[in-house]
């Protein structure tokens, strides 16, 4: 499943949206917007990655018993 996807904005420009708030993506807390298609392309790709990475670690820790669902760094 794809968590991210593109949004066309008015000015031919890009966006990434969230799938599951429907809003904008944000990385480090700048919104992930008006950027050229190949860009943009690129950004959905990547976060989606992170998305994979995060996902499969949170399935790692629950399943090696980490109460708070995230690994110790001990």
């Amino acid at each position: 499943m794809r968590r991210y996807n593109l949004r066309h904005e008015a000015d031919d420009r890009w966006l990434v949206v969230d799938g599951m708030t429907m809003q904008p993506a944000a990385l480090d807390g700048i919104p992930i917007c008006g950027m050229q298609w190949a860009e943009a392309c690129d950004m959905v790709d990547l976060m989606n990655t992170l998305d994979s990475i995060e996902r499969a670690a949170d399935r790692y820790a629950a399943s090696a018993g980490a109460p708070d669902g995230r690994l110790s760094a001990s």
